[in-house]
């Protein structure tokens, strides 16, 4: 009795064992939908307080940095530093709204069945070398 009682209970653990790691992966999927879309929406916010009249462009990067802190790297959220940190502000409201683009779009692919390498791909791709790293610019611990 006890050993049918062991091996039921083995054989269940072992059948829930891929549904627990698909949880996970599910998890980690909406987890990185999520951080994209916060990053998106950083961006596009960023790209329009720097828009308003009489924009302060300190307090636009301020309000940028806190609201990507712990999703982004680096003080530009994600953005590549230039050495010319005065760019021309119509181009760095270009970058932002691209990067605003960039993962807007990473957040809706990964909301799709399309796989999540075929995602990744396409925003290493979309990236094309604007923000930090594979994941342009997004902290990625998994």
């Amino acid at each position: 009795m006890f050993t049918k009682t062991l091996w039921t209970t083995a054989l269940l653990a072992l059948l829930a064992a891929p549904l627990a790691w698909a949880q996970a992966k599910g998890d980690h999927r909406t987890e990185d939908m999520r951080k994209h879309t916060k990053l998106g929406t950083a961006h596009g916010a960023a790209a329009l307080c720097l828009q308003a009249p009489n924009a302060d462009r300190a307090a636009c990067q301020k309000q940028l940095q806190a609201d990507c802190k712990g999703l982004a790297v680096g003080p530009h959220c994600g953005l590549k530093s230039r050495p010319d940190e005065h760019k021309d502000l119509a181009q760095l409201i270009a970058e932002y709204e691209q990067m605003a683009r960039i993962h807007t779009t990473t957040a809706h692919c990964l909301s799709t069945p399309k796989s999540y390498s075929d995602c990744q791909a396409e925003l290493r791709k979309a990236c094309g070398g604007l923000g930090v790293g594979k994941y342009c610019g997004m902290r990625h611990a998994h």
